[in-house]
C-alpha cells in the first residue's frame, strides 16, 4: 500500500455543504487527532512512529502543500521510494503505516487537520532530517522555516 489522496463525500445545498472526513470506505480508526496552522515556507516532518504502525489521514482545511510520504518499510535493504502529493484546501490523504511524513507548507496560511490511528508519544516519535541527501526531496521551498526540533533530526541512514 502507498499514500493515496482520498476523495470525500461532499454534500451541497443552498445553505452550504457537509463533507465527511472520514469516509467509511476507508474502513481505518482513528483515536487521536491534532490541527496545525503553519505560515508560508514552512516544512513539517519528516515525522514517523518508531514501530511503524501509525495511520494517518491528512485534510487540508485552508492552503495548500506539499505532501511528502517516504517509504521506510526497509531501512537495513536501503529501500526508500519518496512519494509527493498536491493538496489543496479541501483535499485528503491516507498515509498507511511504514511511512515517514512531512510537508511544505505552499499557502498564505496552511490549516491542516490529522486523524492518527494512535496517540502521539514523544518516546516512539522519530525523524528524518527534511534535507537529507540520501532522500533527494525537492520541496520547492527557498529558505524554509524548520523548527528547532526538526533541524536536529537525524539523517535516514544514521537513524
Amino acid at each position: 500500500m502507498r499514500p493515496q489522496k482520498i476523495k470525500l463525500n461532499k454534500y451541497k445545498d443552498s445553505r452550504g455543504y457537509l463533507l465527511e472526513l472520514l469516509p467509511k470506505k476507508l474502513r481505518k480508526k482513528f483515536i487521536y487527532s491534532i490541527i496545525t496552522k503553519s505560515k508560508k515556507k514552512v516544512i513539517r516532518g519528516i515525522h514517523y512512529d518508531q514501530k511503524m504502525k501509525e495511520e494517518k489521514l491528512v485534510y487540508v482545511v485552508k492552503g495548500k502543500i506539499l505532501d511528502v510520504c517516504v517509504d521506510i518499510s526497509k531501512f537495513d535493504n536501503i529501500k526508500k521510494k519518496v512519494f509527493y502529493n498536491k493538496l489543496n484546501e479541501g483535499e485528503a490523504i491516507f498515509i498507511p503505516k511504514k511511512f515517514a511524513h512531512g510537508y511544505a507548507c505552499l499557502g498564505k496560511e496552511n490549516i491542516l487537520i490529522y486523524f492518527l490511528s494512535k496517540v502521539y508519544d514523544h518516546k516512539t516519535n522519530k525523524g528524518i532530517k527534511w534535507s537529507d541527501k540520501s532522500l533527494k526531496i525537492k520541496w520547492k521551498i527557498k529558505n524554509p522555516i524548520i523548527s528547532k526540533k526538526d533541524k536536529k533530526l537525524p539523517t535516514l541512514f544514521s537513524n
